[in-house]
């Protein structure tokens, strides 16, 4: 047989009627059908549904001859498809019409979950090859199709897609707990089950809640995430105590009533589960129609008791009375049958053109869609806003409810005829003979409903046992389930953790560098804001050799520690002869330290405060005209008999020091007001 073609669809639409006299015409196979817009398909199906070529076709096979053979083949294929709609190709998600779908789908998925503050379960840099080769991700994406319902599909590539659908539902989750919890004004009661629950399953990290979950970190956000699969997990595990503790109950029942109750099985697989299944559910089938026969038997005998106990009957009943007595429940019960029935075929009539309409206004609105979509779907909806189609839907519903009821009533009449027929039948099988007393007739049918209660009952026993049973099956299956489902909330639960450690340790490096930054920018504030001592004075200024009057100030740049400090020149000169006078070598570290100790005070740099600058400004009257005041612009003179005692090695530090605070230098401010001048005073 040829290969049905394939065809585009402008060769769908533009089909004539010498295209379908093509053998392989009967299946349809229409190019790229699954990246084809709805429209277009629609346009599709109405073209090859339309009844016009199929009735020119079969005027031009009318007027030429037939092949037999070629008929017989045709019938053939047409008794193999019957629809002439588009046959579509088979689902393969490998396909390449697929791909680009799917590679679309997961990049907007992948987007979401990171605009979201997810965290995609895979690099999306691995693309679908990571598929063929999962390594560490096999069971996550294992875990992931069998939660969305794809178990079957191991090919399935939406993993993205599957884990956008399970991070939306926890941020419906997380909404739903902040609405209830804040209105009831119990935040911090949620908040408390999730560290319980946390310290439960030993869980470090401190997790800290919002009532405005948008103000929480990342990192608190995927802690309230693993919170959510938490109490998943904590749902998996109260299902399996209740079950485990069904499960022991009824083999107690069981065991008690030395009925099997399958004590070596702890767990049941799909196969085995399956087998035995059907094996209980035939057993169970079997003693529910036991049961059923028991229950109308009795319901027959207590009838024909309360038949036997009217007041129709005398002190002695004959056989035809008491034949009679049924024979009119069977009339009555048809009358009710036949009421019944036209009164049904009355609300059946009424209905039938309110189905008619329906019927009707749906064909119309298909072909208002098939011409013009967006039009055609604005008229449809205006006319079901219209109050003449509200109160025909209204109508057609009422009468659809009222004919369902009307039939339900008439099953049931005719099942209660069926019944009285029963009793009729029993009547006429009695054994009473041409007629009998009314107190043995009592006697004989209270024996028969005494009866009927003995077989009920041992209908009713081992039904129960084999329910019980079968729910003990049932109970086996559900632990083997739930345990898988533990042991795939695991490998997610698994996975999230690893995910925090990370996360919580990116927090901690970018913590440590942010706070080495801000300790660097404290440790130069504390430097700036440190009183000076005697080497940062000795840095930050000294009187410019070239102008006494004038301070030079140090720049900003900092010393190397190999830099010498600057001195009085005089004293340098004494100083660098007295250690070439020594003889000694010593490092530059060593003798710059050596000389910090040997200068005496009077000596030393003056801090800026107390030195007084003259540059730009005028004396004062009272140094104007103190006679006593040093003049303006020169420098104390270095006190000779102190240069010579430095020039001596044999003195002592201490005592060059005393040396040097025999003649203390005098300070330019005055320790009191000095006397109010006078004139002529010298």
């Amino acid at each position: 047989m040829p290969q049905p073609r394939a065809y585009s669809i402008e060769e769908v639409l533009n089909l004539t009627v010498e295209d379908i006299q093509a053998p392989d015409f009967v299946d349809v196979k229409v190019k790229g059908w699954q990246e084809l817009a709805s429209e277009q398909r629609e346009r599709c199906v109405s073209k090859l549904r339309t009844r016009d070529l199929v009735n020119q076709r079969d005027k031009i096979a009318q007027s030429t001859a037939v092949d037999a053979s070629a008929l017989e083949d045709r019938l053939n294929r047409l008794s193999r498809s019957r629809s002439p709609t588009p046959v579509l190709p088979p689902y393969d998600p490998e396909g390449p019409e697929f791909f680009e779908e799917h590679t679309r789908r997961e990049r907007e998925a992948y987007e979401a979950l990171i605009h979201d503050n997810g965290r995609p379960c895979y690099p999306i840099e691995l693309g679908f090859e990571v598929f063929n080769h999962p390594g560490p991700y096999d069971d996550l994406f294992a875990f992931w199709r069998e939660s969305s319902g794809s178990a079957g599909n191991d090919k399935s590539r939406l993993i993205f897609t599957f884990q956008l659908d399970r991070w939306k539902r926890f941020r419906q989750c997380q909404q739903r707990s902040r609405r209830y919890f804040t209105f009831h004004n119990r935040f911090p009661e949620f908040q408390q089950n999730v560290l319980e629950r946390r310290r439960r399953y030993g869980l470090d990290g401190d997790i800290r809640l919002l009532e405005k979950q948008d103000k929480q970190t990342k990192l608190d956000d995927w802690m309230e995430y693993q919170d959510f699969e938490l109490q998943t997990y904590d749902h998996f595990k109260k299902e399996l105590k209740a079950t485990q503790e069904r499960l022991a109950s009824r083999r107690k029942i069981l065991a008690e009533t030395g009925h099997p109750a399958f004590n070596g099985i702890q767990e049941l697989e799909f196969g085995e589960y399956y087998g035995l299944a059907i094996e209980y559910d035939g057993k169970v089938a079997k003693a529910e129609s036991k049961e059923r026969l028991a229950e109308r038997n009795l319901r027959l005998a207590e009838k024909r008791l309360k038949a036997a106990k009217s007041d129709d009957l005398g002190e002695r009943v004959e056989r035809a009375t008491w034949v009679a007595l049924f024979l009119k429940e069977v009339e009555y019960a048809q009358r009710q049958v036949d009421e019944l029935q036209r009164l049904s075929d009355d609300v059946e009539r009424e209905v039938e053109p309110y189905l008619e309409w329906w019927e009707a206004r749906k064909i119309e609105w298909e072909e208002r869609t098939l011409k013009n979509m967006e039009g055609g779907k604005q008229m449809n909806e205006l006319e079901r806003e219209s109050t003449e189609y509200k109160e025909k839907f209204q109508k057609r519903r009422e009468l659809r409810k009222k004919s369902w009821n009307a039939k339900v009533t008439c099953s049931c009449a005719r099942r209660e005829v069926e019944f009285t027929e029963e009793g009729y039948k029993a009547a006429q099988l009695d054994n009473i003979g041409q007629s009998i007393e009314r107190a043995a007739l009592i006697k004989l049918v209270q024996d028969e409903v005494r009866s009927a209660h003995t077989q009920l009952k041992q209908a009713r026993e081992p039904m129960e046992k084999i329910i019980l049973q079968r729910k003990v099956i049932s109970a086996l299956s559900s632990i083997s389930v739930t345990k898988e489902k533990m042991r795939q909330q695991n490998i997610l639960l698994a996975w999230i953790e690893q995910q925090r450690r990370e996360m919580t340790g990116s927090q901690a490096d970018s913590k440590k560098a942010e706070g080495q930054g801000r300790r660097k920018k404290a440790s130069s504030r504390s430097r700036q804001d440190r009183p000076p001592t005697e080497t940062s004075r000795l840095n930050r200024s000294r009187l410019s050799p070239v102008n006494p009057r004038k301070v030079s100030k140090a720049s900003n740049k900092r010393r190397s520690p190999h830099r010498k400090t600057s001195f009085s020149y005089a004293v340098l000169q004494k100083l660098e002869k007295m250690i070439a006078d020594s003889g000694v070598p010593e490092s530059r570290n060593k003798r710059a330290s050596k000389v910090k100790d040997v200068i005496p005070a009077p000596l030393r740099p003056i801090h800026p405060s107390r030195v007084s600058k003259t540059v730009g400004k005028q004396p004062t009257r009272l140094h104007r005209d103190n006679p006593k005041a040093p003049p303006i612009g020169k420098r104390r003179p270095i006190h000779e008999h102190i240069l010579d005692t430095l020039s001596d090695p044999s003195i002592g530090r201490i005592a060059m020091q005393k040396a040097g605070h025999a003649s203390p230098r005098r300070s330019p401010r005055t320790s009191k007001p000095p006397e109010r001048f006078r004139p002529g005073n010298t």
